[in-house]
């Protein structure tokens, strides 16, 4: 007997070490924030000066009167139902065999174990209400769960959602909603209705993919919360001037760095390559071709015999760098001539002043534009560059930092510069706050520092794996397995 009971409590010790996780774990002590995609909302509450709303797996909690998002909480399990409880300001949400008790000034969370299904959870001053299979109350101080024959009257009910509740709003038909023909490829794909909240004033509509909507229930007129980028999966960072632009298969999705609510998004019918952003349409690689797409309008500028992997532009030509050489074409053009590197593929094409630097398969390249004539710099391959004070920054195909610089005395000479190599773990991106070198790497984002030739971590970032890397308006952005980091710089150390 003894036997028996020591293993059940080594089980439900090992089943205790696989519970629940949230991210960020701490509000107080992590000062990331992680930045949701545009997802399914499966539920949404409110109270006096709050939205909280589900996205697949995402908490979300918003200011009811600018939209502004205040706190997401990554839940590691499913959840499905969000509930105000106005008694103790506290968030209850049903997750797998759970239920979480969510304190919002704290961001901690209590779990109780309950195995059925959840349709609906309800608040008195002395209960929660659970409705399930069979009617249950919680008292939530002791957790003691019991079976009650009838809930109270005076319950405040939250339940999920059920689309024969849509039949009480005639003003939501015709129950879906369709991108406005700017923002899209795909006009005529119909996003679904997935939650409702009617908290007497306002309704709140909650959608797959398409935000969380407000109606004022007298004069009908309605807001739209787009609360993150299209998708977070297979996501490309690219960074045009002061804005950063998330590439994937759904489209390409931005945040301007004045605007932290809204997001702005194109969605795109088939999967983009690179792009760019020229008088105010956007220019998008295809396979092997380059299109301008206007809303529903997409003009094939040119073809290539092998699919494209960078463009770039200068202001007169735009270059495009291909899995076997690199061309350019003259704005307003359509016709591509070969230039430059050939043969083998083009990773990134870097216009500046005077020169024109290109990363290939095997070597690296610099154009002098005055002397119209091509040197290889690096007698390696490599995929990323970047500028920092006086030298440039490359990032070879074996994830390895290399420094560059053009002694002065040797503009148009061959194989005369300067390079050092930057050995450390794996480094997958670069950016630059115009003061040191940012590096995602295999455990988490370092920074390197030109002056004391040392890297340091990013200690208030998780130390994890990160593809992406940029710096923008003050903050840190980080891709790393589906998610999205945003640390403010003065959190850095």
């Amino acid at each position: 007997m003894v036997k028996k009971i020591s293993l059940a409590f080594i089980f439900l010790i090992t089943v205790n070490l696989q519970a629940l996780e949230i991210y960020p774990k701490n509000i107080f002590l992590d000062h990331y924030e992680i930045i949701p995609p545009l997802g399914r909302i499966k539920s949404i509450a409110t109270s006096l000066d709050k939205i909280f709303a589900i996205s697949d797996n995402y908490l979300l909690i918003f200011d009811k009167n600018n939209f502004n998002l205040l706190r997401t909480t990554y839940f590691s399990q499913e959840i499905s139902l969000v509930a105000y409880d106005p008694f103790y300001d506290e968030l209850w949400v049903s997750s797998v065999n759970t239920i979480i008790r969510y304190n919002i000034s704290l961001g901690s969370v209590r779990e109780y174990k309950f195995n059925s299904i959840i349709n609906g959870l309800g608040f008195t001053a002395e209960s929660v209400y659970i409705s399930s299979q069979k009617k249950y109350a919680l008292e939530r101080n002791s957790g003691n769960l019991e079976v009650v024959s009838n809930f109270p009257e005076d319950v405040i009910w939250y339940r999920c959602f059920d689309k024969k509740q849509l039949n009480n709003y005639v003003f939501l038909t015709p129950y879906f909603y369709q991108d406005d023909l700017k923002v899209t490829n795909n006009p005529f794909h119909q996003y679904e209705i997935t939650a409702l909240h009617d908290d007497g004033m306002y309704l709140y509509v909650g959608t797959d993919q398409y935000g969380i909507l407000r109606y004022n229930k007298i004069s009908l007129t309605k807001e739209r919360i787009i609360y993150g980028p299209l998708t977070t999966r297979n996501l490309r960072l690219k960074k045009i001037g002061t804005d950063y632009y998330f590439i994937s298969e759904a489209g390409i999705s931005f945040l301007s760095t004045g605007d932290r609510k809204n997001w702005c998004y194109f969605r795109l019918l088939n999967k983009p390559g690179d792009f760019l952003f020229l008088d105010g349409e956007f220019l998008i690689s295809f396979g092997n071709q380059i299109a301008k797409v206007s809303g529903v309008v997409s003009t094939p500028i040119t073809h290539l015999k092998n699919n494209i992997i960078t463009i770039n532009h200068d202001g007169v030509y735009i270059y495009v760098g291909t899995k076997n050489g690199m061309y350019k074409i003259l704005k307003e053009t359509d016709e591509p001539f070969p230039f430059g590197p050939d043969r083998y593929p083009v990773y990134f094409i870097y216009p500046s002043n005077g020169q024109i630097f290109v990363g290939g398969e095997f070597a690296t390249y610099r154009f002098d534009r005055k002397l119209d004539r091509w040197f290889q710099i690096l007698p390696c391959g490599t995929k990323d560059i970047c500028a920092l004070k006086s030298s440039f920054y490359f990032l070879t195909h074996e994830n390895q930092l290399i420094r560059y610089t053009i002694p002065n005395d040797s503009i148009g000479k061959e194989n005369d510069t300067l390079t050092i190599a930057l050995p450390y773990f794996n480094i997958y991106d670069i950016d630059s706050d115009g003061k040191v070198l940012y590096c995602a790497t295999g455990s988490g984002i370092n920074y390197f520092n030109p002056e004391t030739q040392a890297y340091n971590p990013v200690y208030n970032l998780p130390r994890i794996k990160y593809d992406y890397v940029a710096i923008v308006a003050e903050n840190i952005i980080a891709i790393s397995d589906e998610k999205i980091y945003r640390l403010p710089l003065k959190y850095r150390d």
